[in-house]
């Protein structure tokens, strides 16, 4: 395990790879976008298609569980998560910069960004089926797969720097990507948002948070080069 997470540090943790990553990781999202000045053409046939498979399979024990779901992707619910988890990190834990980090990271990516972007494409949401719940606003790309992708991801992240047994890691990523994963068929199963939507805020969400991750070991980097660790005396 230890193994793994030194892999995982050694060949995604350097700052000019997470810009790379970053890039690439906006490629689905970019492709869309091309996509939506064409009027959706074959995708938007195909996110129909994919919808009506969900709503086909809509019964009342899955609408409680996928409306209980989506609501963990909420707007409420991911500020009272950057909070909470910005202040433990904050004043709890003593790590300012991390604190900053996350609250910084989530505000401007799953929040600012994401209405910005949605402002610039006003896709409508479906209309081809009734909705389980109310959601106003524009569809692509959708908000709560680019929060949930941006806000839990930034968590697991740090619950991975923060930890080294990996009897807390290995739950948090049990339980963590899953639960993004599902936030986002949940958007579709509940009828405020098309397949593509969803794949566009995922894609554009680990983006944000991989360019997020390289500025911040950017600033690692730095802080070690202007500090360097005294090893004087040291065997």
């Amino acid at each position: 395990m230890d193994d793994i997470k030194g892999f995982l540090i050694k060949h995604f943790g350097r700052p000019r790879r997470l810009f790379i990553l970053g890039l690439f990781l906006t490629i689905p999202f970019i492709l869309l976008a091309w996509i939506s000045f064409y009027d959706w053409g074959f995708i938007g046939t195909l996110d129909a298609m994919i919808g009506a498979e969900f709503y086909d399979e809509r019964e009342p024990m899955l609408n409680t569980l996928f409306t209980f779901i989506t609501r963990l992707g909420d707007g409420w619910f991911i500020a009272l998560l950057t909070l909470a988890v910005s202040g433990y990190a904050g004043f709890y834990k003593k790590n300012k910069q991390i604190a900053w980090w996350y609250f910084i990271t989530v505000s401007v990516g799953a929040g600012v960004m994401n209405q910005v972007v949605k402002y610039i494409f006003q896709r409508e949401r479906p209309t081809d089926f009734e909705p389980l719940i109310e959601q106003g606003g524009y569809s692509f790309p959708s908000g709560h797969a680019m929060g949930s992708m941006i806000a839990y991801g930034a968590l697991l992240f740090l619950i991975i720097r923060t930890y080294s047994k990996w009897k807390v890691i290995l739950p948090s990523i049990i339980v963590l990507i899953p639960l993004i994963a599902l936030i986002g068929i949940s958007r579709v199963y509940v009828g405020v948002h098309y397949p593509s939507d969803v794949i566009g805020g995922f894609s554009l969400g680990l983006a944000v948070l991989s360019v997020s991750l390289g500025i911040y070991s950017l600033y690692l980097t730095k802080k070690e080069i202007r500090n360097p660790v005294d090893t004087t005396g040291q065997e």
